[in-house]
């Protein structure tokens, strides 16, 4: 008994030694990749404030011009369409830039202590931190402006953003493996891009549509992704968000993923991206 403990221990040193490791690498490769997109200037971080003054300049319009017409939920359609744009686009665009992780960071490989799925991993979180920055901005002037809590449950929002997140890894690291070996998968997931966008939930309340819809379009992950964070906006939003499903799909796609880099790691290093394709 006392030499299983003694022998079992030096392994959990080991695992979290090579965790602590992995996450230093991680770290590393997130600041290479924000040196690389804004540069070594200050300045350049500044640009990420465009974004939220653009959905913040469009709400603050349509509230001045349009004020007789009928919400799709709450006091407002401006603020229902906005939270669901900036969502979906941020998935789309975190998913976009995470699944490129591999193609731009190949000389990195060739030293051996970085693998294929760290780039990806530290390419998705600065691109999900970037968006977070840019929702949260968002939300707090929105809360200025009307005076009105925005978020209503800000512990379960935080988790549905964990979760959120989780989906962003999992679906660019799948994305990074299949579509480094099967080039027309990269073709797929553009075409399913607009379809998954409209099925998100954006324009409509989900609960409100004809159950035999509603059951088609409530396997759209991208749908429970927009849900999660709507019904931590409304105070009594109706949601049809799932976490059980969201992180099974989740789950599953990461698992995928981890297989097929770890059987196909030669074919996916060797691997070379269109540079005109279009990330979406």
């Amino acid at each position: 008994m006392s030499a299983s403990r003694s022998g079992s221990a030096p392994v959990r040193v080991n695992i979290l030694h090579g965790a602590a490791n992995n996450g230093r690498i991680i770290v590393a490769l997130i600041f290479r990749e924000a040196a690389l997109r804004f540069g070594t200037t200050p300045f350049s971080y500044v640009w990420t404030l465009v974004e939220p003054s653009a959905f913040i300049g469009i709400y603050l319009f349509f509230r001045l011009v349009v004020k007789d017409a009928n919400p799709m939920f709450g006091d407002s359609s401006i603020l229902f369409l906005l939270t669901g744009i900036i969502a979906c686009r941020a998935i789309r665009a975190t998913i976009a830039k995470g699944m490129k992780g591999i193609v731009t960071n190949l000389p990195l490989f060739e030293f051996g202590a970085i693998r294929p799925m760290d780039a990806v991993v530290a390419r998705t979180t600065l691109e999900f931190t970037i968006w977070l920055l840019i929702l949260t901005t968002f939300l707090v002037v929105v809360r200025f402006i009307t005076g009105e809590a925005v978020v209503v449950n800000f512990q379960r929002l935080v988790i549905a953003m964990l979760m959120i997140y989780f989906f962003c890894i999992a679906m660019s690291m799948f994305n990074a493996t299949v579509g480094a070996l099967w080039a027309l998968w990269r073709s797929l997931w553009r075409l399913l891009a607009l379809p998954l966008y409209l099925a998100s939930g954006i324009f409509f309340v989900p609960v409100q549509l004809p159950p035999d819809i509603l059951t088609f379009v409530w396997w759209n992950p991208f749908l429970h992704c927009v849900e999660a964070i709507r019904e931590n906006s409304y105070l009594d939003y109706t949601s049809v968000y799932s976490p059980t499903y969201l992180g099974s799909f989740s789950v599953s796609f990461m698992l995928i993923a981890l297989v097929v880099e770890h059987v196909y790691r030669k074919e996916i290093l060797r691997s070379r991206y269109d540079d005109d394709e279009e990330e979406l």
